[in-house]
């Protein structure tokens, strides 16, 4: 049952986990007022590359913690024992990509970036720090997740989020031009977080390092790794594919679009990041197995949220930008924002067929989804970057998220038993990606606030027709005197 208390800490991890995010947001006007397009888009790729070495380096770790310490939460020295190995395996693994990334990595972006700007030294090896430093504080950030610790999840993402906005402007007043601000103000950020979780590990759990946990760790993590590998695949890949065709130009103004839609990613990750533990929870102690209205109840309010957040997005951007950036040639980016942002429209039901995945520990599966929806991908987008430049790449991004679904769908099936409302998780998505679609293709862009402004309102119908238990019962438990 959604309850007050769920609905409170929601907030929490909805908005105070999403900070990161939320930083980049609020940074966006500094970095386009005070970046050239051409720097904006090589930020776009050292930011890339941070977030790959970031989930090379973690390998999984985070969302093994968020699996096991169910598992282990009954016997505290197990439990110490398993956090304090994996806070042992991260400094290691940070270790040893400093090393490699020292010997290899000027040798390694000579030959990717070929004839660009992009180069290993200063800003590709800061890049790498971020990226270990980020990782083990993610880890412990999820840890607090799944411990359901809100308040302290509270103050620790937010002393990230004021360090980072605080050294990034510094340093871009005091370089403006250049890409010196953001890089430090990541990297040292990066450092402050990295001392405080490594302080809060070692005062709750210590430092181990039992060997016989490995095995189970390296079955669990490997495929978890190379699942986000193929992810940052099909979420980043594309920034490199632009700037191999066309000009980090062209990147800077995708980019800049899809940090236009990052108010759902937002929102969306913070409501993940709610949900899994509060279902993994359910699973546990009534050992189901198959679909439940009481779970599924979670997954239809993402899927309303999200496809009212959608024309939302899409309505709000045009209007608030050009009050904070003040170059026009950025404003091109809103022509790919309608469609960008429906590339979000179905993770409700992406996360219903994930989170088995996750609670079974059937993390292979994975592997195997993503290398073939990351390749279905990148060839469509090489294939369609050529005929019609970004265009292409937008248009291959959007029509791969279902085939996403479709493969997660054909492995989830095989070890849990689905039964939800079709017309609430499937069917709407459906028809309001038909609407966006065809509104995009036939009505010129000049009219895209109306077009949005109506799709809020037939949206906000549908959402009243369909979901109308779920907002009698949420109504119902936020009136009541106590919680459940």
């Amino acid at each position: 049952m959604i309850s007050k208390k769920f609905l409170a800490s929601s907030f929490i991890y909805t908005f105070i986990g999403a900070l990161p995010l939320a930083s980049s947001i609020i940074l966006l006007p500094f970095y386009t007022n005070l970046l050239s397009i051409s720097q904006f888009g090589e930020l776009a790729l050292y930011i890339g590359f941070t977030f790959l070495i970031q989930v090379v380096v973690n390998f999984g770790l985070d969302t093994s913690i968020g699996v096991h310490y169910f598992e282990y939460r009954e016997n505290k020295k197990e439990l110490s024992e398993y956090i304090g190995t994996v806070v042992a395996l991260l400094l290691l693994i940070g270790i040893f990509f400093t090393a490699v990334s020292l010997l290899a990595g000027n040798l390694a972006f000579e030959k990717v970036f070929a004839g660009s700007e992009i180069s290993f030294f200063p800003f590709g090896f800061m890049s790498v720090l971020t990226a270990i430093f980020n990782s083990f504080f993610k880890t412990y950030s999820n840890l607090l997740i799944t411990q359901q610790r809100p308040k302290l999840f509270f103050w620790v993402n937010f002393f990230n989020f004021i360090l980072t906005i605080g050294i990034s402007l510094a340093g871009l007043y005091l370089y403006p031009h250049s890409l010196i601000g953001p890089m430090w103000g990541r990297l040292l950020s990066g450092v402050g977080i990295f001392l405080l979780a490594f302080y809060f590990f070692a005062s709750e759990f210590g430092i181990h390092f039992k060997i016989d946990l490995l095995k189970g760790m390296w079955s669990f993590c490997f495929p978890v790794a190379a699942y986000f590998i193929l992810m940052w695949i099909v979420s980043y890949i594309d920034r490199y594919i632009i700037n191999d065709y066309l000009t980090t130009s062209d990147v800077g103004i995708y980019d800049f679009a899809m940090k236009c839609t990052l108010g759902i990613d937002f929102l969306q990750m913070g409501l993940s990041n709610a949900i899994q533990p509060k279902i993994f929870s359910i699973w546990k102690e009534k050992n189901i197995s198959e679909s439940t209205v009481e779970v599924n109840r979670y997954f239809n309010a993402f899927t309303a949220i999200t496809v009212l957040l959608i024309p939302a997005t899409v309505f709000i951007m045009p209007v608030v930008v050009p009050l904070l950036v003040y170059k026009p040639q950025y404003y091109d980016a809103f022509n790919y924002l309608p469609l960008l942002a429906l590339g979000f429209v179905f993770r409700g039901l992406f996360n219903m067929y994930l989170a088995p995945v996750y609670f079974f520990k059937k993390t292979k599966v994975l592997t195997k989804v993503f290398f073939l929806s990351s390749v279905i991908q990148v060839a469509l987008m090489i294939l369609f970057i050529k005929q019609w430049g970004v265009w292409g790449v937008v248009w291959a991004g959007l029509l791969t998220k279902p085939v996403q679904v479709f493969f997660l769908w054909l492995e989830s099936r095989k070890i849990f038993q689905f039964r939800f409302n079709k017309t609430k998780l499937l069917l709407l998505p459906v028809i309001f990606s038909m609407l966006v679609i065809l509104a995009d293709r036939f009505i010129p862009f000049n009219y895209i606030l109306l077009v949005s402004a109506g799709e809020i309102i037939l949206v906000g119908i549908f959402v009243l027709l369909i979901y109308r238990n779920e907002l009698k019962i949420t109504w119902e438990n936020l009136t009541k005197k106590t919680t459940q």
